[in-house]
């Protein structure tokens, strides 16, 4: 599976398109996937209720930019990532990017980048940030989308992992990243 991900993300049709004006990414997240048991793991963080916009969501590690990062936003990703769950930045293979995403709530710009990490591995989720990860795998999210009205009265897509919705914008991620992986097994 992770040969097809590969080939799934080596072309983009996205990054070179030019973005709305005004539109700059100042935030970005890592999708950490994992090869387990002969199958491709997808990792989600539960993000606390500390009453930010995106507080109690079910997402990817990620995070504004700070200026520490440099305006690099792989690095952002990195560094949130190991702030959010301790993981270590030199472990994680990036593999590839999906494409800017603005969210609806908070009026961020997320680059999403894909990464392979080791596993099995140590979590240290930060309570003020994170409340709970969660496993699935690529399989179960193509299985159990939602496309249209579903039991949780979010717009869709949702993928419903143990028992949470995954909405929003994590979820047009999700959505990307599955109709790129398609349209290359296809190839």
């Amino acid at each position: 599976m992770l040969d097809a991900i590969k080939k799934a993300l080596r072309t983009d049709p996205f990054l070179d398109k030019p973005l709305p004006i005004g539109l700059a990414a100042n935030s970005a997240v890592l999708v950490p996937l994992f090869e387990r048991r002969g199958d491709t793991g997808v990792l989600l963080i539960h993000r606390s209720s500390d009453g930010g916009p995106h507080s109690g969501q079910m997402g990817f590690p990620g995070g504004m930019t700070n200026p520490g990062d440099g305006g690099d936003l792989l690095r952002t990703a990195l560094r949130e990532s190991e702030e959010e769950l301790g993981f270590d930045p030199g472990e994680v293979r990036i593999i590839g990017e999906l494409s800017l995403r603005p969210t609806v709530v908070s009026g961020l710009v997320v680059k999403p980048y894909v990464g392979i990490i080791p596993w099995p591995c140590t979590l240290v989720p930060d309570p003020k940030e994170v409340q709970g990860t969660h496993i699935t795998t690529i399989g179960h999210l193509q299985r159990e989308v939602m496309p249209g009205h579903n039991p949780f009265n979010l717009p869709p897509p949702v993928y419903p992992v143990d028992d949470q919705p995954v909405w929003g914008l994590t979820a047009r991620i999700i959505a990307e990243f599955l109709e790129r992986l398609n349209s290359a097994i296809q190839d």
